[in-house]
């Protein structure tokens, strides 16, 4: 039996990589070269934003911001509970404080309301995320922002091809952080993307993704950095990954508008609500399996796993309640409730742009199998 997997990542074709990258290839210039500069040039005209900056990884994104914005050590960021933990391990990475708030009913995004109850004289900044490829209540975010002087920043790891009120998701906040790892819709294999329209925060980012280095010569250190550059390679595939962004993303929709037609009725299950106002990249489909269900989340998750069906029960635990995160100093909201409840339901199921008809029916099947 072939087990089916929860992600796959569409690739181009090793020759277009070949031909795209060859000619950096050639003279050596394997980092910080052409290839990636167009890349930036790309995402900036994709994401209607006026900077760009490519990394080796998110990760090393969501690292940096905080040290570009100056927060002050010691200092709390308000952060969604129901997210990936780098979210949160960057925060701390910086000496910060995570302050652990709750999720909205239905889409699962930061809530808005539970921020602003958040907010104390040690807040230093606002953290949303996009969920599952879902943008959060951004105007909301930025509303609690402006109202308490503080600087509000995205995690969209999942969002990259997604939209809020019609515009592509990148030029919110002081600056946005993306995913290109194989996980996501469009992939370098590796990367990673800060976007912001604020061109002496895009100077700071492109010499601290580079160790810190002066810009105009490079042999003494003007900023904390990291290394954190992308190479040709993957900005090669990134090129030909963000061409096809658009069909990738309208796959990855229908797909999963077929999951929602066919399991979001199934007794005891929901799926992730969908406001008009905004549109997912598609990264994961998402079925919540309530205690109303004929099985168990994690009984259904074991019952797939021996049909050869990789799922993830994503995100599992909320963040605050992971063991690094009892290590160090941190604040949960104490009107926690909605993330703890649906991290118990959430179970991802496979999906990747080309998947295959067949293979999205072995999957449904199998589910209508245990849980009817």
């Amino acid at each position: 039996m072939t087990t089916l997997p929860i992600i796959r990542p569409t690739l181009p074709a090793v020759k277009e990589v070949e031909q795209l990258l060859a000619p950096s290839w050639k003279v050596g210039a394997v980092t910080l070269s052409e290839t990636m500069k167009a890349f930036e040039a790309q995402v900036c005209h994709r994401t209607c934003v006026n900077h760009a900056v490519a990394l080796s990884s998110c990760t090393a994104g969501l690292m940096l911001i905080p040290r570009a914005l100056s927060l002050p050590a010691g200092s709390e960021v308000i952060v969604p509970s129901f997210t990936f933990a780098a979210t949160a391990q960057a925060l701390v990475w910086n000496g910060l404080v995570p302050v652990f708030c709750d999720c909205l009913p239905g889409t699962c995004t930061m809530d808005p309301e539970d921020v602003a109850r958040n907010v104390t004289p040690a807040t230093s900044a606002i953290c949303g995320v996009t969920v599952y490829g879902l943008p959060p209540d951004i105007e909301g975010l930025l509303e609690v922002g402006r109202r308490n002087g503080l600087p509000v920043y995205f995690d969209s790891a999942q969002g990259l091809g997604a939209t809020y009120k019609g515009r592509p998701l990148g030029s919110f906040g002081v600056c946005e952080v993306f995913s290109l790892s194989p996980t996501k819709v469009v992939t370098a294999i590796e990367g990673g993307l800060i976007t912001t329209n604020d061109e002496q925060l895009a100077m700071k980012f492109r010499a601290m993704r580079d160790y810190g280095k002066d810009p105009s010569g490079g042999e003494e250190m003007v900023h904390m950095g990291l290394s954190a550059r992308m190479s040709e390679l993957h900005a090669a595939v990134g090129v030909l990954s963000l061409r096809r962004a658009e069909d990738l993303v309208k796959a990855r929709l229908d797909l999963i508008e077929i999951y929602r037609e066919r399991l979001g009725r199934l007794p005891g299950c929901s799926v992730q609500h969908q406001p008009a106002d905004r549109t997912s990249s598609g990264n994961y489909f998402v079925l919540f399996i309530s205690e109303r269900a004929k099985l168990s989340r994690d009984e259904v998750h074991l019952r797939l796993k021996d049909a050869g069906i990789q799922t993830k029960r994503y995100f599992y635990p909320p963040v605050h309640e992971q063991k690094i995160f009892q290590n160090y100093p941190k604040r949960v909201s104490l009107a926690m409730r909605e993330a703890p409840r649906i991290s118990r339901e959430a179970l991802a199921l496979p999906l990747y742009s080309h998947m295959t008809p067949d293979e999205q029916d072995r999957v449904c099947s199998e589910l209508e199998k245990v849980l009817v």
